[in-house]
């Protein structure tokens, strides 16, 4: 045996939403493919939360030459963009990923090529979406739609603060309580009555 040579692992990681899932038969899987029941990190917690200390720790125990092996894609990751930015980690650790259920494995060239597949989907997702916004915000202005916040400040409320204003016994902060108001917007009525 060479001197410095580091024997390659295999983690797995686990994860289920809810309380009352359970990540067993995801357990199951991981030591069938191979993975020491001792390197394998479970938690619940949702996949929309980036922040999970399970997938934090094992992320960071991964070496090069080293397998991170979950049951699913899903199990990782939410979105896709998510999931490519957690495989670019573990390819900048030199280690790989396995998905036992999406058949996916980066050490191999088919592997590569679905994860590639996946961020040039991923990719063209985005562009149809806001492909559709644009389409969709155009058809809107052309039928009167406007957009942003809509003004507050009508003639009819200018009249009110400016009447209120002009009564020496009502206050600014009577006036933006009553008219359910803010300050600026009293100033503004203010501003535009000068």
């Amino acid at each position: 045996m060479e001197v410095g040579y580091v024997m390659s692992r295999a983690f797995g990681y686990s994860r289920v939403s809810t309380s009352d899932q359970d990540y067993e038969l995801q357990v199951q899987a991981l030591v069938k493919w191979g993975v020491d029941d001792r390197d394998i990190y479970a938690e619940k917690v949702s996949g929309s939360k980036r922040n999970r200390d399970a997938l934090e720790t094992v992320l960071n125990q991964l070496r090069p030459g080293d397998k991170l092996v979950v049951w699913r894609l899903d199990r990782l990751a939410r979105s896709q963009r998510h999931l490519l930015e957690l495989s670019d980690m573990i390819n900048d650790k030199g280690a790989e990923l396995v998905s036992i259920m999406d058949n996916i494995d980066t050490s191999t060239a088919t592997g590569k090529l679905l994860f590639s597949m996946l961020g040039a989907l991923a990719e063209f997702e985005k562009n149809l979406l806001i492909e559709r916004t644009k389409a969709g915000q155009a058809v809107a202005r052309e039928n009167g739609k406007t957009f942003g916040r809509p003004k507050k400040l009508t003639t009819a409320l200018a009249r009110q603060i400016q009447l209120a204003h002009d009564d020496p016994a009502t206050t600014m902060m009577d006036t933006c309580r009553h008219l359910n108001i803010s300050k600026s917007t009293y100033y503004n009525a203010l501003k535009a009555a000068v």
